[in-house]
């Protein structure tokens, strides 16, 4: 009995998701909500970011980056890229976690329009952590306690806000979640082959 083109798609599409999965289970989407408090003195700040504005900034960050070591909990290359005010850019950010100051910082690859060359997020309250995903759980702890704070910089110049949540938004799927939707797919071609057959 011949699977049906169809289903022979969709198999190989939740193969290659199967296989991609594996590869990408750890990264996840953490969004920070906050509201603009400071902006220096002479610098005109982009209209999303005025005093009192209230903005997010998206995160894809790698929770099972290593630690670089040498005493410290920096985990270099953990933030893969951020968007802010509708533009995404890729980034070679870092998730510091030690000595009671945790930082999520990013810096585009690339320039922006807008601007922006660096975002300092920062919880006061962090304390040394031993992974990224104990980091991230205490950024969110955090931030609407007021033990956050968000700076971001145009070169010599910023804008300072107060964060109000950072939550996780998604997450690439595990591996068995699309291995058992794979395993299912027989199942699904067998009963359509039957029917069809019926009728």
């Amino acid at each position: 009995m011949a699977i049906k083109p169809a289903f022979a798609v969709a198999a190989a599409a939740l193969a290659s998701l199967a296989f991609a999965s594996a590869a990408q289970a750890e990264l996840q989407t953490w969004r920070l909500n906050a509201t603009s408090y400071r902006v220096e003195s002479g610098f005109t700040a982009p209209s999303f970011l005025e005093v009192g504005k209230s903005f997010t900034v998206d995160y894809v960050i790698d929770t099972q980056a290593s630690s670089w070591g040498g005493g410290a909990d920096l985990f270099t290359g953990a933030v893969k890229s951020f968007t802010i005010d509708g533009v995404t850019s890729e980034s070679g950010g870092y998730v510091l976690a030690f000595e009671g100051l945790n930082a999520i910082n990013v810096g585009p690859n690339g320039a922006r329009l807008d601007g922006i060359d660096f975002i300092s997020f920062n919880n006061f309250a962090g304390g040394n952590k031993a992974d990224v995903a104990s980091a991230l759980k205490g950024f969110a702890t955090a931030a609407p306690l007021g033990d956050t704070d968000l700076r971001v910089d145009f070169g010599d110049m910023s804008v300072y806000a107060s964060p109000t949540s950072f939550v996780m938004t998604s997450s690439v799927p595990e591996p068995s979640a699309a291995w058992l939707l794979l395993m299912g797919l027989p199942v699904l071609a067998l009963k359509r082959s039957r029917r069809n057959a019926a009728s």
